[in-house]
Order: structure tokens, then C-alpha cells, then sequence
């Protein structure tokens, strides 16, 4: 399996990440890296979980990034990018990632991958303890994630299954899950966008399998869709996380072909 060595989903100190930029970007220039991708939190604080980055900060971001981007030419290429949330505003980078990790329910703010009790008690609450219908839900808004953001590519597809290791909570094989999944994967794939494999719950040890499950990711093949590999890396001892298995994972699915960002946009690069 050919080495992949790019990796555009991350996080620093200036949203929800632990490391520096300069951490990072060291880091991931150590491993052997040609391309790496700086994916900040967009603002998320109008919710009482707020996180992510306000102008301000995005502005100081971006300045430090550029700083390092000049220091480092020709040694590795940096991109400057930033996640944007379908319930959040629209703020620019170089590329955006499409996420959703949120639902709005009856007024309440959902967070899927907040902490696994709070989910479970969000869903007892708010869809009387029927998992599925709150896979609807999500995946009605996840298929919004473009028409909402103009994102590059799509983030975690399925992020509500994080706490859901060996379908502790619900079935991910069972129509009433994989027909909203895979409608909202049909509109997002309609629209041009690349799903990225994400490495991020594993190198948390939340899962032992990257996003999207391997039965989404062979659909995914069948309607001639694209893929990234990205970590979503909060740390700089995690970036590149798991890529080998990832690679497999596609590979097995029937992708022959990963694609990566560049400065002149996207990329296809052998997967084998």
C-alpha cells in the first residue's frame, strides 16, 4: 500500500486542539509529510457549547499559519484551512470542511459527539429512545452540509456513530439507518464533494475503525464518489493516525485512488 503523505483535517491550540501550529506543523514535516492541512473549528460560540474560532482569532490564525507556510517552502507545502458546521457561520479559508456535529431538536442543542451519556440521554429525551430517528434527523441536516457551507469536501459523514462501537446503540447495517445515510450520501456525492476517511475517534479511542463505516464506504465506490484520508488530529502525536489501515480499508472497499488538496485544488493520487 503506497505511503500517503498529506493529511488536511487537524486542530491546534486555537480552537480545540492541544498542540501549537508550529507543533504540528514540526511534527508532521518529522513524519516525512509533503502536504499538511491546518483545519481550525469555525465560530461556534452562539451555542452554550461554544468553541471554534471568532474572527479575531481566525484572523490571528491565519497570520501565524502564513508565517510558518514561508518559513517552511520548499520543505513541505501548508495549507490553511478551517471546518465549518452546517449550525455555524460561514467564514473562509483556503478549503473548508463540511461537518455536522450537531442537531437542533426541539429548541435543544444535540451534540453527537460531545460525550457518549450526554448523547444517550439527548436521544432518551428527545426521540424517546429511538436511535434511528435520531439518525434521521442527523442525516436529513447532513445532507444540507453544502447547500449551507459551498465546503470542499465532506467531514466524518457519519459522526453520530462515534460512541456506537460493535452497534452498542443501533444497527448500522439496518435500512431504517443506511436509507437516510445513504440519501444524504447521494446528494453530497451529487454535488461534487470528496468524503474523507477520518482517522480521529480511533487515535481517541473512541473506535477501531475509521469514519465511514465500511458499508457506506463501498455505496459510496458504486456511485463513482472520491476520498480523502485525513486524521483529524487534535494532538501533533497524532496526525497521519492510522493511515495505513485506512488505506486498507479503501482499498478493500474498491477505491484505487485517494484524492488530496494542492494549491490548485484537488488531486488524484494512486492508493495502491
Amino acid at each position: 500500500m503506497r505511503k500517503l503523505r498529506a493529511d488536511f483535517h487537524t486542530h491546534t491550540t486555537y480552537c480545540d486542539g492541544k498542540s501549537t501550529p508550529r507543533q504540528m506543523v514540526e511534527a508532521a514535516y518529522g513524519m516525512g509529510l509533503t502536504d499538511f492541512g491546518i483545519s481550525g473549528h469555525a465560530d461556534y460560540s452562539m451555542w452554550e457549547q461554544g468553541f471554534g474560532m471568532s474572527d479575531a482569532i481566525l484572523s490571528a490564525y491565519k497570520r501565524e499559519l502564513e508565517a510558518l507556510r514561508e518559513e517552511y517552502a520548499g520543505k513541505m507545502n501548508i495549507y490553511i484551512g478551517i471546518e465549518l458546521d452546517t449550525l455555524g457561520p460561514v467564514q473562509q479559508a483556503e478549503y473548508a470542511i463540511g461537518s455536522t456535529h450537531s442537531i437542533l431538536k426541539d429548541g435543544h442543542l444535540v451534540t453527537v459527539d460531545d460525550t457518549e451519556e450526554k448523547l444517550v440521554q439527548a436521544v432518551e429525551t428527545f426521540w424517546n429512545g429511538d436511535w434511528y430517528a435520531m439518525a434521521q434527523d442527523y442525516f436529513e441536516l447532513e445532507a444540507t452540509v453544502y447547500d449551507k457551507l459551498h465546503c470542499d469536501w465532506v467531514g466524518h459523514f457519519d459522526l453520530l456513530t462515534k460512541f456506537n462501537e460493535a452497534y452498542r446503540y443501533f444497527d448500522e447495517t439496518k435500512d431504517d439507518y443506511l436509507e437516510p445515510a445513504l440519501n444524504a450520501m447521494k446528494k453530497l456525492h451529487s454535488q461534487g464533494l470528496p468524503f474523507e476517511i477520518n482517522t480521529g475517534a480511533m487515535s481517541r479511542g473512541y473506535r477501531t475503525a475509521p469514519y465511514p463505516n465500511p458499508i457506506l464506504l463501498r455505496e459510496l465506490h458504486a456511485m463513482g464518489g472520491r476520498i480523502m484520508i485525513n486524521s483529524d488530529s487534535h494532538s501533533a502525536d497524532t496526525i497521519a493516525y492510522a493511515f495505513d489501515q485506512a488505506g486498507k480499508i479503501a482499498y478493500e472497499c474498491g477505491f484505487r485512488k485517494v484524492t488530496v488538496w494542492s494549491k490548485d485544488g484537488f488531486r488524484e493520487i494512486p492508493l495502491g
